[in-house]
């Protein structure tokens, strides 16, 4: 009864989150929402990039059973707190750092279930929704962050 309530938990956040950014991703996108390109930007951008390269380095570590879950789920809680220190903006870029630092932290979940007999399933789904989620609202924001000086293209390549 417990693991029901905690999945139907998950899931009503995961739903607010996954709509809050849909409805502020539109109306942004559709009034015109004024794009900065701050020191402060510029700072989320390469702790973003960064971020996401360590990501990548410890899911592939672990995919080859080179690395404890452990230290994984350490490091992207690490990487989730430094995300969320940051201080971007731009309307787009700090709905993104919301969505990212969340991510991160379903991740963890996801991983700590797995390697405790749980159910990794809806932690992951909701990784991988909130990823595609930063995904279109980059995409979207590209080309007037980059007309202000801050290129995401990096961050749409990994």
């Amino acid at each position: 009864m417990r693991f029901r309530r905690l999945i139907a938990a998950t899931l009503a956040c995961a739903a607010l989150v996954l709509g809050a950014s849909v409805l502020l991703s539109k109306g942004r996108a559709q009034g015109g929402a004024s794009h900065t390109c701050s020191a402060l930007d510029k700072q989320f951008i390469q702790t973003l990039r960064s971020n996401m390269d360590q990501l990548a380095y410890w899911a592939d570590e672990l995919r080859t059973n080179d690395v404890a879950p452990g230290v994984v789920i350490h490091q992207t809680r690490s990487e989730a707190e430094q995300i969320g220190a940051t201080g971007p903006t731009d309307p787009t870029l700090a709905m993104t750092r919301s969505l990212v630092r969340t991510m991160m932290i379903e991740y963890s979940r996801g991983i700590y279930a797995k390697f405790h007999n749980g159910d990794a399933g809806v932690h992951m789904q909701l990784a991988y929704t909130l990823a595609n989620s930063v995904h279109d609202q980059l995409v979207g924001a590209e080309a007037p962050l980059a007309a202000r000086g801050c290129d995401v293209a990096p961050l749409l390549a990994s």
